[in-house]
């Protein structure tokens, strides 16, 4: 898998789960592989819900963010258009977890996905996501393109790490 900021993907922004400049938020970085991104994040006191337990706003933005960083390191541009979340148990705080997020469909303007939450001890699954992203109108990629700039040629580095990481899993084979 390549890690994203390996590959010079800028995370220098306010993003509550990606951005750096954000104080609050969790400062994910993924490694990506095509359809798929994961993260390690360990839970903070600052985002728990009940005494101990991760916020379940929190849980949904880890399950989002990987679920949307599964398409978007593919150069797509998307919003979630829905997100239905299960929560299998509780989340704890101060405990290393592993947020996947996977494409299961691309239909086109409508592309689905499935994450997982767990811990990353034991793999327990702790909350699990479907959702659906639509890709963004063109004028309005474009936009973002100009405020996240250089994207294009970061995501190119990705793809060329992803490629020749197929390319030498396929030579074992």
């Amino acid at each position: 898998m390549a890690r994203l900021s390996d590959l010079g993907v800028d995370f220098q922004h306010w993003c509550f789960a990606c951005g750096q400049l954000n104080p609050g938020g969790m400062h994910l970085d993924f490694e990506v592989a095509r359809d798929r991104a994961e993260a390690r994040y360990t839970a903070e006191r600052r985002h728990q819900g009940y005494d101990g337990l991760l916020h379940g706003g929190v849980v949904t933005a880890l399950l989002d963010e990987a679920m949307g960083w599964a398409i978007f390191h593919q150069g797509i541009w998307g919003v979630t258009a829905r997100i239905n979340v299960s929560f299998r148990l509780g989340v704890p705080v101060g405990e290393e977890l592993r947020v996947v997020g996977e494409v299961t469909r691309d239909r086109g303007r409508l592309i689905e996905t499935h994450g997982t939450l767990s811990r990353a001890g034991d793999e327990t699954v702790l909350a699990e996501a479907d959702a659906t992203f639509l890709r963004m109108p063109e004028t309005r990629r474009r936009e973002l393109e100009r405020r996240y700039s250089r994207t294009d040629e970061a995501f190119a580095r990705v793809r060329a790490a992803i490629e020749a990481e197929e390319a030498v899993e396929h030579g074992r084979t």
